[in-house]
């Protein structure tokens, strides 16, 4: 993989006669010339590795495994592709997914948002998954990728099978003295494709293999970055938790999964699996296995600031396992202080949340409570509107557990008022999440019928929503699609057991209206 970057950087050196020398290329070898790379940023690789693993992990059975695709943002140059964005659309029902015409409209939109945002980016990818299927572009592959590549030579599709995820490979690099040298590596888990030829017939028996790998590396990654994406899929898997599986909120997990899981004997991802760094330290991630010196220092030197913050991290990830609170806050501030001096604010959110979160697991509320106001404070300042939602949730949640009245219509308005920021990141999740956590206060607490049901109707509308379209940025795993079906199921379950108990025929006429205009989409 290296040592084709290397060259492609350096390809443009003996240009003056390249002309003449392409022409007795053999066909392979101007395909690999004219491949341009791939710079892929760790939190895109992140967000691919948690999306995909909701549909297919090793706590769900295999036949239920399905695959997941989105769409990669960024910008080139005339060296290299730069990915800076992932954007999850959906979830297939089998492991062949074909992009439908609802996915381009919503692929218009993102770009839309971006065009506003000014950044220069632009669609440059797409990427999903074959979970337990080999990394490959299958025919139905080819042809999504040709929509793309026809009009960008540039464009790229990404496969991701979390079968291969971490598993060693050895590599061949070639030094600036000539020599080769293998190192060994842990397998990203993907590769990245380009269709060869544009132009062959999608009927030619050849058309099938008409496709190449394009070299890539994952700037940013370190081993405690990659331990830390694998401590929260570890997590999160180990958990059963299913889509709304915020920190906090009611789930249930079938006694029938935690069975299999006893059963298993440690083949899916366990919490005892975080205290190992899966990659020896020797090993690096990052652009110094492919340019070696070649970067400059200020390049160097950030990516030691994050391998340092990203250590601290994973460190105070393993305090907060031994419930030692005091300890994973020192450390989840150092790391959130390095990052901070990188200007990267959102992994600072990221992070706020993640503590804020884990000081609510070992019962220091009033931690927790600091932590979620400065998310908030952060997110505001950052015009971030999905971890604004989060900072109001964790302190409406937290203002919940307090039995003072005038806290509870407080933090009632902070649940409503994350509710609504999480409709405009199209958290459709998130949003049903709040609304559901709002109607059982209206009914368990307040004994108000009609404001429960309320409530619980915009739960499942959010919910329904969800099924179609998830929010990249949403931490809790969906182990299975399903979940989400039982959730709606059940709410609409309550809410037909609480009309007949609304004393206005009015509001009871209303509930069952707004109850049974909804369209569900399974």
């Amino acid at each position: 993989m290296s040592d084709n970057l290397e060259k492609s950087k350096n390809g443009d050196k003996n240009s003056e006669s390249d002309s003449d020398f392409e022409r007795e290329k053999e066909p392979d070898e101007i395909i690999e010339k004219s491949s341009k790379p791939v710079i892929i940023r760790a939190e895109v690789y992140k967000t691919i590795i948690l999306y995909a693993s909701r549909y297919a992990n090793n706590a769900v059975p295999k036949k239920d495994w399905k695959e997941i695709y989105g769409v990669l943002f960024g910008y080139s140059d005339d060296d290299f592709i730069y990915v800076e964005k992932a954007e999850a659309l959906t979830h297939g029902h089998d492991t062949d997914v074909q992009l439908e015409s609802k996915h381009y409209i919503f692929i218009d939109e993102i770009e839309r948002k971006l065009n506003e945002e000014k950044n220069g980016y632009y669609m440059v990818g797409w990427f999903h998954s074959h979970p337990g299927l080999n990394l490959f572009f299958s025919y139905i592959d080819l042809i999504n990728q040709l929509g793309f590549q026809q009009n960008n030579p540039d464009f790229c599709g990404l496969v991701f099978d979390h079968t291969y995820l971490g598993k060693k490979k050895e590599e061949k690099i070639i030094g600036d003295t000539g020599e080769e040298h293998s190192i060994l590596k842990y397998d990203t888990g993907f590769e990245i494709y380009r269709i060869t030829n544009v132009d062959m017939d999608i009927n030619d028996p050849n058309f099938d293999d008409n496709y190449h790998k394009v070299d890539y590396i994952v700037d940013g990654l370190n081993k405690f970055f990659f331990a830390n994406v694998l401590s929260e899929l570890s997590s999160l898997v180990s958990a059963g938790k299913p889509l709304q599986s915020a920190y906090g909120e009611f789930y249930e997990v079938d006694p029938s999964y935690q069975e299999s899981n006893k059963e298993s004997k440690g083949n899916i991802l366990s919490k005892n699996k975080l205290v190992e760094i899966p990659i020896s330290d020797d090993i690096v991630f990052d652009v110094d296995d492919l340019f070696f010196d070649d970067r400059n220092k200020t390049t160097k030197k950030k990516a030691e600031i994050i391998e340092f913050a990203e250590q601290a991290i994973y460190e105070g990830n393993l305090a907060f396992e031994d419930k030692n609170t005091f300890m994973g806050v020192e450390k989840y501030k150092e790391g959130i202080e390095k990052y901070r001096k990188i200007n990267d604010f959102d992994r600072v959110l990221e992070l706020l949340r993640n503590l804020s979160e884990n000081c609510i697991s070992t019962d220091h509320e009033k931690l927790a409570e600091e932590f979620a106001e400065e998310l908030y404070d952060l997110a505001l300042k950052q015009d971030n509107i999905f971890y604004k939602a989060e900072a109001n949730y964790l302190i409406g949640f937290l203002g919940l557990k307090k039995s003072d009245s005038e806290i509870l219509e407080y933090s009632l308005k902070k649940i409503q008022e994350a509710s609504i920021d999480y409709e405009k990141a199209e958290d459709f999740a998130g949003a049903g999440k709040c609304y559901y956590k709002i109607g059982m206060i209206y009914q368990s607490r307040l004994n108000e019928n009609f404001n429960a049901c309320l409530f619980y109707v915009e739960a499942i509308k959010n919910h329904n929503k969800a099924i179609i379209k998830g929010h990249p940025l949403r931490k809790s795993l969906w182990s299975k699609p399903e979940l989400l079906f039982q959730r709606i199921l059940e709410l609409k379950e309550i809410v037909e057991e609480l009309i007949p108990n609304i004393e206005n025929s009015n509001e009871r006429e209303k509930i069952n209206i707004d109850l049974n205009s909804i369209i569900l989409n399974f």
